[in-house]
């Protein structure tokens, strides 16, 4: 099951610990401040205990502005009262009107409660509301770097994110501080872990420990070993990934952190019910849950009840197992996590087929298969929402660059003829220079355009046409006409095994090798589109059924015929084909390119059901109304055992 990668959860969680205080406060009053701040979301009673026992030394200036963050985080993380943060937001506001640092204090602090609760659009424009020339103190520049270098990873922004982080960096460099230098450590650890950076990863984590073994903190060396246990496991290094989740446990034990005990309870539970360890897995798995029922947190309860259930069903106790993972599975469902339903049904659905419940791993099957719709025109409604969004504010910057190169031309034309009547040449020079400038300007322009625009069509990994190409020139002009040509969904089988196997890296490498390939299997004037994930989507001109099942048979001989070879290894891969020639014969209605393209998907779902490497062509759909094509693609299984549609299969060691 995948999990939150652990670099992007204390990406958020540590984005609060304390930054120095100012050089007049008392360095005990400091030290116990950055303490308090560090337990705001690791346990909160205990921070707020804490900055009950500091609120007489933090009643004015900077240091009530940071004691107050504190205590909002506390409120609005682990505390769970999100009521109390608003209260402390809406005091920082009304200090603002004298101090200009609390008024960016109470913005960070709401972008961090949006955070809170996955509402990364809103955290991200409320950081915006603080001015870019705000002069605010170090510490909170640090909080506000942090922050915005948290968000942006959040919302798949690597670069921007990298670069927060490493101004984070500097800037702890520069308070002198020890634990904003070490929350900047761990903010690239975890970027670069999650990124798959896993050199430098190790490099500063092998810094941090050699730190926080002189602080003794055991906080710390939970997130540590943590830290080591992401990187032991994006290596494939199961030993050395128990031994960090082991010594995490302990020294949240030493702490006396639940919640941290919590977590690395939830990681145990999980590792060994990977490496199939089941008895292990339902110890961590019950201890996790009990200890989330008493924290009230749904998310490490609802996790560690699918590893339970799982340990059962692994152990022989199957209704019981089933019960419970059913529980854990309907509880991300009813919280619209379609995305970790969908991974703890596949996880189901291996392990019922492991213990021999094929009737109960086919009624999971086809559980999955209503998610993973679901998830389909959910991503589809979202990337349409984001490429019109994008492109206002594209269409908005370039407006107000249009502008004001505008009134920069326009204020050196006035300069020019105040200056023309006592330096003639002078202003001859100037003209000419400005029309320089202007030509160039031009040119850089027309530049920058051309690699936008290429950049905005092509998938920056595969060189292909990318999903806005698609919704702008192929989608657009077609509307729902009826869609005359052919179609072919190509998707990589077990892409999942071969990132397991492989790593992302792997994965990437493999994909950009099929996506050449699947490029000189196809004709030059055929349309071929990365459409998300390891899917292909192919759109030619009419075509025979001959001329269609010799192109089929090409790309299925391309990926087919000889494996690839990547960073020495010899990998096989193979693809599945759902395709169709359309009109459709036998249907009087007729399909829309969306609606095709529908089609299609199922024909390309029952390929991979019989065992890829195949392809499967739409023969015929036996319709004569709108409402049997829909009865037809919603129930396609049962279309296709009742002939409504006629399917071919060809096997790809056949072709």
């Amino acid at each position: 099951m995948i999990r939150v990668p652990v670099g992007v959860l204390l990406c958020l969680l540590w984005v609060w610990v304390a930054p120095a205080q100012a050089a007049s406060t008392a360095d005990a009053s400091m030290a116990d401040l950055d303490r308090a701040q560090l337990l705001s979301w690791m346990d909160a009673p205990a921070a707020l205990q804490l900055l009950d026992k500091l609120q007489p030394t933090a009643q004015t200036g900077d240091a009530l502005v940071q004691w107050l963050m504190a205590r909002g985080v506390a409120y609005a993380g682990d505390g769970g009262d999100e009521q109390k943060a608003q209260v402390i937001i809406q005091r920082l506001h009304e200090l603002g009107g004298t101090r200009p640092s609390a008024e960016a204090a109470a913005h960070i602090l709401r972008s961090f409660v949006y955070t809170r609760t996955a509402q990364y659009d809103g955290a991200d424009a409320e950081l915006k509301l603080i001015g870019a020339e705000a002069a605010l103190p170090a510490f909170e520049r640090f909080r506000l770097q942090s922050l915005r270098g948290t968000i942006h990873m959040l919302l798949g922004r690597h670069e921007a994110a990298l670069s927060d982080y490493e101004r984070a960096r500097d800037l702890a460099t520069a308070m002198q501080s020890t634990s904003c230098v070490i929350e900047a450590m761990i903010h690239l650890a975890g970027f670069y872990a999650t990124t798959r950076d896993l050199e430098r990863a190790a490099s500063l984590v092998a810094q941090l420990r050699t730190t926080v073994q002189r602080s003794g903190d055991e906080i710390l060396w939970v997130e540590v070993a943590d830290l080591e246990g992401d990187i032991a496991d994006a290596r494939g290094d199961r030993a050395a990934q128990s031994r960090a989740l082991l010594e995490a446990l302990s020294h949240a034990q030493r702490a006396g952190s639940e919640r941290s005990m919590a977590m690395v309870l939830v990681d145990l539970g999980d590792f060994n019910l990977t490496t199939g360890n089941y008895a292990a897995a339902l110890d961590y798995s019950t201890r996790a849950v009990a200890l989330a029922r008493k924290l009230r947190r749904p998310l490490f309860e609802q996790l560690a009840s699918f590893s339970l259930g799982m340990a059962q069903i692994g152990l022989g106790q199957v209704a019981s197992g089933k019960r419970v993972v059913n529980g854990a599975i309907q509880q991300s469902l009813a919280s619209g996590n379609l995305h970790d339903a969908d991974d703890m049904m596949r996880e189901y659905r291996t392990m019922l087929e492991k213990v021999g419940d094929l009737r109960g791993a086919l009624q999971v099957t086809h559980r999955d298969d209503a998610v993973r719709d679901q998830l389909a025109v959910t991503a589809r409604e979202k990337a349409l929402l984001e490429l019109s969004a994008r492109f206002d504010d594209e269409r908005r910057a370039r407006r107000i660059e249009l502008l004001e190169r505008d009134n920069a031309i326009k204020s050196r034309d006035l300069q020019a003829q105040r200056l023309r009547q006592q330096m003639i040449v002078m202003a001859a020079a100037l003209i000419a220079l400005a029309c320089g400038a202007l030509f160039w300007g031009i040119v850089r322009i027309r530049q920058v355009n051309t690699r936008l625009l290429h950049n905005m069509q092509h998938d920056s990994l595969t060189g292909l046409l990318n999903r806005r190409y698609f919704n702008e020139h192929i989608l657009a002009r077609q509307a729902e006409r009826a869609y005359v040509g052919c179609l072919l969904l190509i998707g990589v089988d077990d892409a999942e095994d071969l990132n397991d196997a492989w790593g992302y890296a792997g994965g990437d490498g493999i994909l950009s090798v099929v996506a050449k390939r699947l490029s000189n299997a196809l004709r030059d004037s055929d349309a071929l589109v990365h459409w998300g994930s390891e899917v292909f989507l192919v759109l030619t001109g009419p075509m025979s059924d001959a001329q269609l099942n010799l192109a089929v048979r090409r790309v299925l001989t391309a990926l087919h015929g000889e494996p690839i070879a990547w960073n020495g290894h010899s990998i096989g891969c193979t693809v599945s084909i759902g395709y169709a020639s359309f009109p459709v014969k036998g249907t009087a209605v007729a399909i829309s390119l969306l609606r095709a393209m529908t089609l299609v998907d199922k024909a390309l779902r029952q390929a991979r059901r019989q065992g890829g490497d195949r392809a499967c062509l739409i023969s015929g759909v036996s319709a004569n109304n709108e409402g049997e094509l829909s009865a037809i693609n919603a129930q396609f299984e049962a279309a296709a055992l009742d002939r409504r549609v006629q399917l071919v299969e060809t096997v790809g060691a056949a072709a």
